[in-house]
């Protein structure tokens, strides 16, 4: 049977689940951000060798 104890035992538990899942997607939106930013430099290094690239071939086609 059922009685008032089980019940306000329970809702303990899923007020610490909740918690649980709450700080699980933070922790996940906080990666996302450090991945966006991660991305982001790696994208800048990339087009930076990218104008390297173009200077070289620039001043090459110039020396001919």
């Amino acid at each position: 049977m059922i009685d008032e104890e089980m019940i306000k035992n329970r809702m303990e538990v899923l007020v610490e689940d909740v918690k649980s899942v709450r700080e699980r997607i933070a922790n996940a939106e906080k990666q996302i951000m450090d991945d966006k930013a991660t991305l982001n430099a790696l994208l800048g290094a990339y087009q930076q060798c990218e104008a390297f690239l173009k200077e070289i071939n620039d001043e090459t086609s110039d020396e001919e």
